[in-house]
């Protein structure tokens, strides 16, 4: 017979009840079709009133525990509630995570290991978080919350909210000279990727990629069956010669390139590269996707128009995001395209998430038009020029990696000095002192051309003094290698 004496005495007397039938069933004491003693016998036992056990059935029942039958009173019910039965598992013989799924794509698995984990986060697209003017910002959401547009509110508007789409494509004509594009407002660049991608690529084609890359771009063209083509790169970005001879062979279906401060070298594709590549795309029919992923943050002197600026045969996807601006949780990246390929990524955008998070989008909008976005913009760049200054003179007076300063970005490609010395290792022990960096090896596509002797290092995202102890640290890790 059942007893309250271990039940929750916080609970009514019907939930406790409930609760220890319940437990008897999961714990397997009761099994499916057991009959349950009755209103009476459970009333004058456990000194309840009628109606409670009764309600503490009716509770069962609506779970699922329990079934109702009429003349006969109450029984465990004969399918139970799977999730939370212990005994559905023991009478089975099997592990809730045994189940063997189908997989029909093969997709690489990325480290979960995460940056802002560690106390030195050296990675090279992170912004400095902590700078961000969140009480300015804050006012902008406060303002949405506010005085909300519902409409914005209910599905629709694919391609983004008026009133954002209307700011980038200003911000974007008076920055950057991209005109005569749609745009569309993406969870990030990453699903802007992960959209043309799948509306431009199928299992067989090609992709020419830069011979060391981003990886999440590279899986994301992996996981649709593309092969990835590394096309060699020098102190002048990638070779338009090494990319001819790729394309001669044949199925190359899609370029995508990092051109103003590649990805992970920092190096600017020159002026006369870039045209040639554009005239091969053009010849062979082959679309560019321009990842222009922190164009502010340029130095010595105005950065080169993006491609997608002169691009007379509409051919160049422009990608780009708020997350070096802002912080990568915004979740806030844009393409802009022509209107044909447009018109099929918000009809594919339908099919994963309709839209951006309209609260993020409205607020942005309002930041932009206010002018505090171009304000905060200004203060980043100043700021992050200064730690790249610090970073060099620091480095230089350490003398144990190689480097040509950038002309812009948020980080710099160091090559090792030591001949004994592996990138590598040097990025494995680092984390054993909290310290976060990338090394060669993740960014090449042809893991045989890895030389071991490069790694990453982001100064944008901490403050002179905390980049100086995490360095220092780092080279006394390299000194004991």
């Amino acid at each position: 017979m059942f007893s309250l004496h271990h039940a929750n005495k916080k609970h009514p007397k019907y939930i406790q009840l409930a609760e220890v039938i319940r437990n008897a069933i999961v714990e397997g004491q009761l099994r499916s079709g057991d009959i349950l003693p009755s209103v009476k016998l459970l009333s004058d036992n456990l000194q309840l009133n009628r109606h409670t056990v009764m309600r503490a059935f009716a509770e069962l029942i609506a779970e699922g525990w329990v079934i109702s039958q009429e003349r006969m009173g109450y029984k465990v019910a004969d399918f139970l509630p799977i999730e939370t039965s212990l005994l559905h598992q023991k009478l089975s013989g099997v592990d809730e995570n045994t189940f063997n799924y189908r997989l029909v794509k093969s997709v690489s698995h990325q480290s979960e290991d995460s940056p802002s984990h560690y106390q030195y986060n050296f990675s090279g697209g992170e912004p400095d978080t902590q700078a961000f003017p969140f009480k300015e910002f804050r006012s902008y959401m406060s303002d949405v919350l506010s005085r909300p547009d519902l409409s914005q509110l209910s599905y629709g508007e694919t391609a983004g909210t008026e009133d954002l789409l209307f700011e980038v494509e200003s911000y974007l004509r008076k920055s950057r000279g991209v005109t005569n594009k749609d745009i569309i407002i993406t969870n990030g660049s990453q699903e802007a990727l992960y959209i043309i991608s799948q509306l431009l690529l199928q299992a067989g084609d090609k992709v020419a990629v830069e011979a060391l890359g981003y990886a999440p771009a590279m899986s994301v063209f992996a996981s649709v069956g593309a092969e990835l083509i590394s096309v060699k790169q020098d102190q002048e970005g990638i070779d338009p010669e090494d990319l001819k001879c790729q394309i001669v062979k044949g199925d190359i279906r899609l370029i995508y390139l990092t051109p103003l401060h590649q990805y992970p070298t920092t190096v600017t594709l020159s002026v006369g590269r870039r045209a040639a590549i554009y005239k091969l795309a053009y010849e062979h029919n082959i679309p560019i996707i321009e990842d222009d992923y922190d164009h502010e943050f340029h130095y010595r002197c105005q950065p080169l128009a993006p491609m997608a600026a002169q691009d007379p045969k509409q051919l160049v996807i422009y990608i780009s995001t708020f997350s070096k601006i802002m912080f990568p949780g915004a979740r806030l990246g844009f393409m802009a395209i022509n209107s044909t390929l447009a018109q099929s990524v918000k009809a594919y955008r339908k099919l994963i998430c309709h839209k951006s998070n309209v609260l993020m989008q409205s607020a942005l909008s309002r930041w932009m038009k206010s002018g505090g976005f171009t304000r905060h913009l200004r203060r980043t760049t100043r700021t992050n020029l200064k730690r790249r200054d610090h970073a060099i003179l620091l480095l230089k007076q350490l003398d144990i990696f190689d480097f040509v300063i950038p002309d812009g970005g948020m980080a710099l490609w160091l090559k090792i000095k030591s001949a004994k010395v592996s990138a590598k290792v040097l990025a494995e022990k680092a984390k054993q002192y909290d310290i976060y960096i990338q090394h060669e090896e993740e960014f090449r596509i042809n893991k045989t051309m890895n030389t071991d002797k490069f790694i990453r290092i982001g100064f944008a995202g901490m403050n002179e003094d905390k980049f100086a102890q995490g360095i220092k640290i780092l080279a006394n890790i390299y000194h004991t290698i």
